[in-house]
């Protein structure tokens, strides 16, 4: 096949058409070695950008409706609303457990219903509250 080839002054382009289809076919390059299948795949890793999974502050946590300092976290501090569980960040137990403990403190008398007693207001925030009303 070699012996045919008559290269001529345009006929380099050709001759290295031919010679990269034969080494094409060898399964080898002329500029790099042979890659296996394995090395050339991307490495698996977890998504970076995921978001930790969120857990709730309160599971495992004893709710009583006497711990007027843990239940006043819940509440807004100027109309006595309960947070609700977008911004308490607690599972739908816990705030069910935290709605009927507040409700319960405010018919027995042990916190109040319109504001935040005073003495709370410095307490350190457990709710990620964005939008304060």
């Amino acid at each position: 096949m070699a012996a045919a080839l008559v290269v001529s002054s345009r006929g380099w382009g050709k001759l290295r058409q031919i010679l990269a289809a034969v080494l094409w076919r060898r399964g080898c390059s002329s500029q790099q070695e042979h890659v296996s299948h394995n090395e050339d795949l991307p490495i698996q890793m977890e998504n970076p950008y995921k978001d930790p999974p969120k857990r709730c502050l309160l599971c495992g946590i004893n709710v009583d409706y006497k711990n007027v300092q843990l239940l006043s976290q819940f509440v807004s501090p100027y109309t006595g609303r309960i947070y609700g569980r977008h911004i308490t960040g607690l599972c739908g137990k816990k705030q069910k457990e935290i709605s009927k403990a507040i409700k319960r403190a405010h018919v027995i008398g042990f916190m109040p219903v319109v504001y935040k007693d005073p003495t709370f207001l410095n307490d350190p925030k457990i709710c990620d509250i964005r939008h304060p009303e």
